[in-house]
């Protein structure tokens, strides 16, 4: 029988993992932000912000995929060293390069290191970890998410532009370099993690990897689009969009950080159904935009979209096994990954096809595709 996770992670794993989910975040989740001014500079159609996400999604698709394997072989340090030094080379060609080409490319490299990152972190805290770490552990991700936005913003005002909001990122990079580097001997092999690498996934972890191409999909696209929906759609200010779109993160932080803090004796099912109800709302606010003030969904929408993935990984090893987990954790990530970029992508089309306020109504029907295939599984 698969024991529950109770295990407390050493104080100096956890500082890092909190660390490098932080800074990770930044680096994912400023590009809506910058994509305005990026596109004007390059004179790219509005649906290449979706081109961006593919090459980083592409990148996050092969590393995670692949993750089970290369575990078997390098370890969990290694691997972790590996992704961020690969998402640090990323942030410094998007910050640095003067062409497309250089900026896609930077865009495979963060993807690659990413996934890496990503994958390597879940994998390790869903079976060493509590759930209340776990719960930590992406809520430092949404910090960074929400300080992301912020930095990006205060760079544009000042007139830094978007290089140095990602220039500021890479180096911030480099000190989880060194932190990895420092705590290197603290990161042992995962017990009882007798990976199958490549093995197929079977049963109802199909069910779980379409649920995570969903919400992913749905939050990257969230994110990434409502700063160009609040100002080119919407007429609202630089300034005053990139805060509302800060307060998205910053909900999505709270309800992760409000799990990871508060004891909660809540079923799985009911935490994923109230999370879905919630998001729903959001994203239902954002599209009606009622008397003006649609911006005011994006915080409803992070709050509800907060517990859902953190809430999945967890019941990976009780699932399917503790010796299947990082495997299937990487299948897990690597179809998470194609739904943060091919939902936005989607998006793009509609919004350039019908207008930058079609993105309203595309993100409600995204979460309620989220919802159907979510209540079909609670009915298998």
């Amino acid at each position: 029988m698969t024991k529950p996770l109770s295990a407390r992670p050493a104080l100096g794993v956890l500082s890092v993992a909190l660390f490098a989910f932080v800074v990770l975040g930044m680096a994912h989740e400023s590009l809506g932000v910058a994509w305005p001014s990026m596109r004007a500079e390059f004179d790219r159609p509005i649906s290449d912000l979706g081109m961006l996400l593919a090459f980083s999604s592409t990148g996050y698709l092969i590393a995670s995929g692949f993750y089970g394997w290369a575990h078997r072989r390098a370890g969990t340090g290694a691997l972790l060293m590996v992704g961020s030094s690969l998402v640090c080379l990323g942030l410094a060609g998007v910050s640095l390069g003067r062409g497309w080409p250089i900026v896609a490319a930077a865009a495979l490299s963060m993807g690659l290191g990413g996934g890496l990152i990503d994958t390597g972190l879940n994998a390790h805290a869903a079976l060493s970890f509590d759930l209340r770490s776990i719960n930590l552990l992406h809520g430092a991700y949404g910090i960074g998410a929400t300080l992301g936005p912020l930095v990006m913003t205060a760079s544009l005002s000042a007139g830094f532009l978007w290089r140095g909001g990602y220039g500021l990122v890479a180096v911030l990079q480099l000190l989880v370099i060194a932190a990895l580097w420092a705590t290197r001997g603290s990161w042992a092999e995962d017990a009882g993690d007798d990976d199958r690498g490549l093995e197929p996934p079977a049963g109802s972890m199909w069910l779980m990897i379409v649920l995570f191409f969903l919400y992913t999909g749905v939050e990257v696209a969230a994110g990434q689009w409502a700063f160009t929906l609040l100002t080119e759609g919407r007429g609202m200010t630089t300034g005053a969009a990139g805060i509302w779109v800060a307060t998205y993160w910053g909900g999505l932080t709270v309800g992760r950080l409000g799990f990871g803090v508060i004891r909660n004796e809540l079923r799985a099912s009911s935490i994923l159904n109230g999370s879905i109800v919630t998001a729903l709302a959001g994203l239902l606010i954002i599209w009606l935009d009622p008397g003006g003030i649609g911006f005011a969904g994006l915080p409803i929408a992070g709050l509800g979209l907060a517990a859902i993935f953190p809430t999945l990984v967890s019941l990976t090893p009780g699932r399917i096994g503790r010796e299947k987990s990082t495997s299937s954790i990487g299948y897990q990530l690597a179809a998470a990954s194609l739904g943060a970029a091919s939902i936005p992508w989607a998006l793009g089309i509609v919004a350039e096809a019908s207008g930058v306020l079609a993105l309203g109504p595309g993100l409600f029907v995204a979460g309620l595709v989220l919802a159907a295939v979510h209540l079909a599984g609670n009915r298998s």
